[in-house]
């Protein structure tokens, strides 16, 4: 009878050992994963942003070329860039004193 007893405790002992072995395993294994996620969803918003930037960028190169065109922008740059007047227009220069 005595035999069986310590036979059931030493049985009891290392299922005991296997359960918490095994729940460390698992605990261990749900933080790697949390952390990877964590990275995955930092690094998806970083390409979120990136897209977006992106896409802005984008829409402004459209607008900038559909504008480079027109006579409006010609006219802008004539003015800004090289100083040129239109036919018949009269310059007025501050005068420093």
């Amino acid at each position: 009878m005595r035999h069986k007893r310590a036979k059931s405790s030493v049985t009891r002992v290392i299922a005991f050992v296997f359960i918490v072995v095994l729940v460390a395993l698992v605990v261990v294994r749900l933080n790697k994963e949390r952390e990877m996620r964590a990275r995955v969803e930092t690094r998806s918003k970083e390409l979120q942003a990136m897209a977006a930037q992106a896409s802005a960028e984008y829409q402004e190169a459209v607008e900038m070329s559909l504008k480079i065109g027109s006579d409006d922008y010609i006219e802008e740059v004539a003015r800004e860039s090289l100083g040129m007047v239109m036919p018949g227009e009269t310059v007025f220069e501050p005068n420093e004193n």
